[in-house]
């Protein structure tokens, strides 16, 4: 989904549905600040409900390496493996690097959440599937009450996004019952 989607349905709910995004009103302020909303709202996404999760390969010097080496801005390491022995290590961080206690690695797969970086309207959201433009929206226009200093909105926008999230973090597998004798 691009941006411009739920941005455009956070307008519907706000009341300016007759708004148009193109390449003019892009530049508008209010479209301005329903971006920096929604670039605030992914990223409470993607820190609290539904990681984004990365896997990639680093190489190790005297048993640690940097996070700013990675890809993406780390949130959280979640597994480090050796490449070579394929053994998983034991970590720690410290506020720029990840310190391996097995000093011996040299190139480590390494599995990590991270939050994403700003993007702007016309781009595509890096959100899971599992996240709808409508539940973006909702949280799009809390951020965007509570900054106007519309508060009682903006509860209630922050309601519905919190049970849309709910909701998209259920787990959907089949229930399973234990099977009981009957005497």
């Amino acid at each position: 989904m691009q941006l411009k989607e739920a941005i455009q349905i956070c307008l519907t709910y706000l009341g300016d549905e007759d708004a148009g995004i193109n390449s003019q009103t892009a530049q508008h302020p209010k479209l301005k600040l329903l971006v920096k909303c929604a670039n605030l709202v992914i990223k409470e996404i993607a820190g609290e409900y539904l990681p984004l999760i990365e896997e990639e390969v680093v190489g190790v010097k005297d048993g640690r390496f940097s996070f700013e080496s990675m890809l993406h801005k780390v949130c959280e390491i979640r597994a480090v493996v050796d490449e070579q022995s394929g053994l998983a290590s034991d970590f720690y961080h410290s506020p720029t690097h990840c310190v391996l206690t097995n000093k011996d690695v040299q190139r480590a797969r390494v599995k990590y959440s991270y939050i994403p970086l700003d993007i702007d309207i016309e781009e595509e959201c890096p959100l899971p599937p599992l996240v709808s433009a409508k539940t973006l929206a909702l949280g799009i226009c809390a951020e965007y009450s509570m900054i106007s200093g519309m508060y009682e909105q903006s509860v209630m926008y922050s309601d519905r996004f919190k049970e849309d999230m709910r909701t998209a973090t259920r787990k959907k597998g089949e229930i399973k019952i234990k099977p009981r004798r009957w005497y």
